[in-house]
């Protein structure tokens, strides 16, 4: 998540600050260029302004599988349980073709109750099925990776993994949106 547990119990307020900041600015990044890549979108938005409205819950949900996949693939790494990278990879892809198809009907089925629009309740449906294995197999290459390269991935993994499913959904999501 960004932050060091054992170091943050008894040290000061600024030591503290100055541990966990640097990984926010990681989720500033990622939001910043999730404002960027909508910018690019503006005209998709004034012609389906109902997509915007899904934007929220296309990235909770992908946020959230990510950061249970970051979790599994922390414990493995800590405890030595963790399979091969290929075979966890191929687990979690199971697991999250599963997820994104039940969440992405789900919230494809409620919009178009709500909406009456097969082809924005489709859209939405997709992205989020698109976004969710996406996020699945990011939350176990990124902490992975982190690992390999010898850094701590308990920090790391967290907020960088968060920031680039972000932008990685935020595409999806326009770029399913802009076939409508």
């Amino acid at each position: 998540l960004g932050l060091h547990l054992a170091n943050s119990a008894n040290a000061p307020s600024w030591a503290r600050f100055a541990d966990r900041f640097p990984w926010l600015l990681a989720n500033v990044g990622g939001g910043l260029l999730c404002a960027l890549i909508s910018a690019q979108y503006e005209s998709l938005l004034e012609v389906a302004l109902v997509l915007a409205l899904f934007i929220p819950v296309v990235l909770a949900v992908s946020e959230s599988v990510s950061m249970q996949s970051t979790t599994l693939t922390l414990e493995g790494i800590v405890t030595g349980l963790s399979p091969k990278l290929g075979a966890a990879l191929l687990r979690e892809f199971k697991v999250a073709v599963m997820l994104g198809a039940m969440c992405g009907g789900l919230v494809g089925g409620i919009a178009f109750v709500w909406q009456g629009q097969a082809l924005v309740a489709l859209t939405i449906g997709v992205s989020i099925l698109m976004s969710m294995l996406t996020a699945c197999l990011m939350g176990v290459a990124l902490p992975s990776l982190v690992h390999h390269l010898r850094l701590d991935p308990n920090v790391a993994a967290g907020p960088v993994t968060l920031a680039l499913v972000d932008v990685a959904t935020l595409r999806l999501f326009f770029n399913i949106g802009g076939q409508l």
